[in-house]
């Protein structure tokens, strides 16, 4: 017995002299799982997010080149089945030279008709906004705001003009620089848009030589649905936007408003982009509206804008682009903010096409099945 205890005591002495090192916990043995986690996730993250900061600069760096290839993407989808029923009676090139043509005069008629209707309602609008301006300031006065408030404004706002003066001059004098990149962009536009019309395919082919053929099955059904999805979204848009434009140049018309055409086409170019395009260019309309004709045709014309409003959610928007955008309003607004702040006014506009685009392209991208319609 004694024997047995004395064994049992110099057991653990034994075992340590035998040079076997004790066993070490595994590590983050003592770490729970969830922490793992989030710490995994957190890098792979933050490697994510340095990526598309950089790639977000780099296109800032090329928007020369990236914003005339996004335009003319847009005007290819719009403008893409004339070109496709006059290639029935002339060659390729010089149908799609025509097509081209036929855009540009008519982006270029519409300029100036806006112009001359400008140029000919600028002094009696000016007048009837002086008018107006008067009337306000004697409204005020009877209700409690007298000439030293007014006085104090407009102090306020040329003390903001003499501040602000190096910023206006620096603007107006870089405008040159402005207006050349700006012609650049409008012939790179053009010059892509003709290429595009002629020979989009044989483009497409192309971009889809480098991949495997499995790869490339992938590829060019995902772009045949991510070009249904745009074109479907151009077309409907510029449907919706020409009942928007034409609506409201027929009610300010019949308000008897000056510049009815130039505040239809406003409203027309505002409607390609959701949400904030619309409610600019309605507002911009409100306030001539206000300033030649009065509260009443204002309020008419809100009216008209809210009713409009209603029925392009309701009816307009789920007829015509409803089936190529199946976005939530929410995801919208997301969106649509997310362009606006990484691309400005060009963002604003493709911000919404490129989210349904990648919305019904990436299944088949991914080899799976596209979303149902």
């Amino acid at each position: 017995m004694n024997d047995r205890r004395a064994a049992r005591l110099r057991s653990p002495r034994t075992a340590g002299s035998s040079g076997a090192a004790p066993a070490r916990p595994a590590p983050g043995r003592g770490v729970p799982r969830s922490l793992v986690l989030a710490a995994g996730w957190s890098w792979r993250l933050l490697v994510l997010g340095v990526v598309a900061y950089l790639v977000v600069r780099v296109l800032a760096l090329l928007w020369l080149v990236l914003v005339p290839i996004v335009v003319a993407l847009l005007v290819t989808a719009l403008v893409r089945p004339l070109a496709v029923l006059l290639q029935r009676r002339l060659p390729g090139p010089f149908s799609a030279l025509l097509t081209l043509l036929v855009a540009l005069l008519g982006l270029a008629g519409l300029g100036w008709l806006i112009d001359l209707r400008f140029t000919q309602e600028l002094p009696s609008l000016t007048g009837e906004f002086l008018h107006t301006i008067r009337e306000l300031g004697a409204t005020l006065a009877r209700l409690g705001v007298g000439e030293p408030q007014l006085a104090e404004l407009q102090g306020d706002l040329m003390r903001w003009v003499q501040e602000n003066r190096s910023q206006l001059l620096a603007y107006l004098t870089t405008g040159t620089g402005f207006a050349v990149e700006i012609a650049t962009a409008l012939v790179l536009t053009v010059f892509i848009t003709f290429f595009l019309l002629y020979d989009g395919e044989r483009v497409w082919r192309w971009l889809l030589g480098p991949l495997r053929p499995r790869a490339a099955a992938r590829a060019d059904r995902a772009g045949h649905i991510a070009w249904t999805t745009l074109t479907g979204y151009v077309h409907g848009t510029a449907i919706i936007a020409t009942i928007h434009g034409v609506v409201i140049g027929l009610v300010v018309s019949l308000l008897h408003v000056p510049l009815a055409i130039p505040l239809g086409v406003l409203v027309f170019l505002g409607s390609f982009i959701p949400i904030v395009g619309e409610l600019i260019a309605g507002s911009v309309a409100v306030v001539v509206t206000l300033g030649t004709q009065g509260l009443l045709a204002g309020l008419i014309l809100i009216a008209v804008l809210i009713a409009e409003g209603q029925l392009e959610a309701h009816l307009l928007q789920p007829l015509i682009v409803g089936r190529y955008v199946r976005l939530h309003p929410l995801a919208i607004g997301l969106v649509l903010a997310t362009g606006t702040v990484l691309g400005g006014l060009v963002g604003a506009v493709v911000a919404v096409p490129v989210a349904a685009i990648v919305h019904r392209a990436w299944p088949a991208l991914a080899g799976k099945s596209a979303p149902e319609e």
